[in-house]
Parts: structure tokens; C-alpha cells; sequence
């Protein structure tokens, strides 16, 4: 089916990446709301033609964030953080569900990205918009919310295509 927006969200306890890309215009704006005012936000939309793309970590069986020498403590916190990211995104669902909006989990899109653990860069965000045709309004330069308009894009099918850097 086609949407006239699509809205997706990285999940996050601290505040979730959101993006709302404008199908018709093309253009992808970030904001970053933590889980009262994203379920807020989510009701606000009922009755329009939008779809809400949510990442579904917790679809992936194998989600290990541990690394050689944590200890058990180290690793029980952050297990404990997963859990809660999950938990916001299992949340998030149940709020589509409530309102009656079109909704898919998805699980991560592969990170093969140059930023930190393979995670797409603010430039790199820029070329990918400016080559695919993409306008963009990036609300700050936060993780979650580029995760959620790479999610965004994907699920659009605008053909996803880099925009080298310009030489001076």
C-alpha cells in the first residue's frame, strides 16, 4: 500500500528516534520524543494515510552486546538496557495497534556505515538525501534520529543512492 507519509521510529528509553518522511514532497524531518509525548504524538495521527515503521531489535534472536572482559555486572546493565529499548518498541507497537495505525516491525537495517559500531554519520545521512533526491530537516545530530530516517528511506523505496562529496 502506499502512504502518504511514512514515520519511522528508533526506539530508545531515553528519548526515541522519529522521523516523517513526506512522500509527496520528498522531504525527511527528525525529532526526538520521549515515550508520553511520542504516544501523543502517534494519536495525533489517527485517520491519516501513514504507515509507523518501528525497529524491532527484539525480533532478532542473537541481540549480544557484549564484549571481551565485561564483567558480570557490565553485562547485566546492559542487558538490562536492551531489554528496556525493547520494551519502548513492543510499547510503541501497542500504541499503533490502540490507535488503529498501519504499523511494521522491522528488524535493524545491516550497519555498514563509517561511524561508530557501523552506524550511519551525520554527513554520510546528507549525501545519502542529497543523492536520493531527499530533502532533509535534521533536528540536532543525534544517533537515534538518523537511524530513524535511514529506516524511513528504506521503507519508502526511493532508490537509495550516495552523493559524493564535492571537491572545492
Amino acid at each position: 500500500m502506499k502512504y502518504d507519509t511514512i514515520i519511522a521510529v528508533d526506539p530508545d528509553v531515553d528519548g526515541s528516534g522519529v522521523a516523517m518522511l513526506d512522500m509527496a514532497f520528498k522531504v525527511v524531518n527528525t525529532f526526538r520524543y520521549r515515550l508520553p509525548v511520542l504516544a501523543k504524538f502517534l494519536e495525533d495521527l489517527k485517520g491519516r494515510n501513514v504507515v509507523v515503521v518501528v525497529e524491532a531489535s527484539y525480533l532478532v534472536t542473537a541481540n549480544w552486546h557484549l564484549e571481551k572482559g565485561d564483567s558480570q555486572r557490565k553485562a547485566a546493565a546492559k542487558g538490562r538496557n536492551v531489554g528496556r529499548n525493547h520494551e519502548i518498541g513492543r510499547q510503541i507497537v501497542e500504541f499503533c495497534r490502540y490507535y488503529g495505525i498501519p504499523y511494521e516491525e522491522k528488524i535493524p537495517l545491516k550497519k555498514v556505515w563509517h561511524g561508530r559500531d557501523g552506524k550511519i554519520t551525520k554527513t554520510e545521512l546528507e549525501f545519502l538525501c542529497k543523492g536520493s533526491g531527499i530533502g532533509y530537516q535534521f533536528e540536532g545530530n543525534d544517533q537515534e534520529q538518523r537511524d530513524a530516517a535511514l529506516l524511513a528511506i528504506d521503507r519508502s523505496g526511493i532508490p537509495m543512492i550516495m552523493l559524493p562529496p564535492q571537491k572545492k
